[in-house]
């Protein structure tokens, strides 16, 4: 999924908090599986000689500990691809057998910064029989997440305080504390991840996945990414065209949108899921605001302005933030069916001042355990891999007028996305080089799905990508929540399933409700 927002926490963050619990991907023994599909020598070719060996590699699956019917990997890639002569690191692999399996397709939950690894058991329960019985269900922990090369950065004592707290950068003194934090943050980063911190950009991920690629046998990739997993995706089409087989993109990102651009259009994205979200609690009777849509608003605002001047007291010895109360809030925008959590966490907020269940909701998206314990890595990996692809412009006009924008598109949300581009601006390793273009040109049909009232990745950026894109289908969902194969129903998943097993195209401009 997309988090929210580019800058370095609270200085921000999309919510992998849908993803699955953890696994780890010890091996324990071989597994009773179907055999492997006949070698494709073609399929391991590597794009220049020097790196043959790790496009010839054979990976050693085995079952995963903890999981029987899960199977495990590890994948060998140069840290830097500009060396392949250099060190090396290893990606973790999952994959689920599919009985009748006629190839298989890889996923990415989003982020960045989410583990494939936790995702891949949810995504197969709800994913489409079709794609289940046919396909093999493989995805991986991209360099710099959970058991790749994870990026480290606080411990968790120090992460709670630098999630939680309240900065104003809109003063001289506030915008010097909000930097000097981002700093810190970014060079404990630096010294408890390493070298390879410099490395974890999407580019070189998407390497990895054609990697990926020759190692499961594969002539073409088939691929199935969500929310920044377009980007990925996205990425790979540019610099693999011919590679590309059959390609999914749900819940897109526009690649070629700067820092600025995509906070202001992802602010927009929630201000108006709030808005949805409101509208529907005003028809229940147990809705905790009342009068019209701007007046429900407008009382959740309040929380937000409350929580800001004078934490929220919770059941614990934590209060809660004006930072930690919109995460609590925003979390529960990204799927239709969270809305009721929102509810109940507004509820107490709102009649009484408690902030216990927006905490919860808050720690549910920052991964944390009560026990204080952070499960995953995945908000650190989401600034540190931000911050490799890009740079935003921390001109004291452009921020200023980012402002303005931001208070004109999320007039109740706009403080969470503002300065965004401070978290990044001194980053100790260098910004990773993009591709120039994101067309894939000579690529086959690429299906790019967006849902109108996207939160975290708007609908305009689905048309955006599609029409860049020179193969591009744009398939539309109308309804709520961020990405539509796992929740929009049968016509979306049919249209998903029935390309990527099949190769059935959808019709360009195929709307679903």
């Amino acid at each position: 999924m997309r988090q929210i927002g580019r800058r370095a926490r609270r200085v921000r963050t999309a919510a992998v908090v849908a993803v699955c619990a953890a696994m780890t991907v010890t091996a324990c023994g071989r597994s009773n599986e179907p055999p492997e599909r006949p070698y494709k020598p073609e399929a391991t070719t590597a794009p220049a000689p020097d790196l043959q060996q790790f496009y010839s590699q054979t990976l050693d699956w085995q079952r995963c500990e903890n999981n029987s019917k899960m199977q495990c990997a590890e994948l060998t890639v140069p840290m830097d691809y500009a060396n392949p002569g250099g060190e090396t690191i290893t990606i973790a692999v999952a994959r689920y057998r599919a009985a009748k399996a006629i190839g298989s397709v890889v996923i990415n939950p989003g982020g960045p910064g989410g583990s494939g690894i936790d995702f891949v058991g949810r995504f197969r329960h709800e994913a489409g029989e079709q794609l289940r019985d046919n396909l093999d269900i493989v995805s991986f922990d991209p360099r710099g997440v959970q058991r790749s090369v994870p990026v480290q950065c606080l411990p968790g004592p120090e992460l709670d305080v630098f999630f939680a707290t309240d900065v104003d950068p809109s003063t001289p003194r506030g915008l010097a504390a909000a930097q000097a934090s981002a700093d810190m943050f970014g060079k404990a980063c630096l010294e408890n991840t390493g070298p390879v911190l410099g490395y974890i950009d999407t580019v070189s991920t998407a390497r990895d996945l054609d990697v990926l690629r020759a190692a499961l046998r594969e002539s073409t990739l088939t691929y199935l990414g969500f929310s920044y997993g377009t980007q990925l995706g996205a990425t790979y089409a540019e610099l693999f065209p011919k590679r590309v087989g059959r390609m999914v993109l749900d819940g897109a990102v526009d690649p070629t949108m700067t820092p600025s651009e995509s906070s202001i259009t992802q602010a927009g994205g929630f201000e108006s899921a709030l808005r949805a979200y409101a509208a529907d609690c005003l028809k229940a009777k147990d809705c905790p605001m009342s009068g019209t849509v701007d007046d429900a608003v407008q009382q959740i605002g309040d929380v937000l302005d409350q929580a800001r001047a004078r934490p929220l007291k919770t059941s614990s010895k934590r209060v809660v933030t004006g930072t930690l109360a919109f995460y609590g809030i925003a979390v529960a925008l990204y799927r239709q069916d969270s809305w009721r959590l929102l509810t109940e966490a507004l509820r107490p907020a709102i009649n009484d001042g408690d902030g216990t269940a927006l905490l919860w909701n808050a720690d549910a998206y920052f991964d944390r355990d009560p026990d204080g314990t952070y499960t995953t890595n995945s908000i650190e990996a989401f600034i540190a891999i931000s911050c490799a692809d890009a740079r935003g412009d921390v001109t004291p006009e452009v921020m200023a007028a980012e402002v303005t924008e931001l208070k004109r598109v999320a007039p109740t949300f706009w403080q969470y996305f503002a300065y965004d581009a401070i978290g990044c601006a001194n980053w100790p390793t260098p910004v990773a080089e993009q591709p120039a273009a994101f067309t894939a040109s000579g690529a086959p049909p690429i299906v790019v799905v967006g849902t109108t009232n996207d939160p975290a990745t708007p609908y305009a950026q689905a048309k955006s990508l599609a029409a860049m894109l020179e193969s591009g289908r744009l398939v539309t969902y109308e309804g709520e929540g961020h990405c539509a194969y796992l929740t929009a129903g049968s016509c979306i998943r049919d249209a998903v399933d029935g390309f990527l097993v099949d190769g059935t195209v959808p019709k360009d401009g195929l709307k679903c409700r």
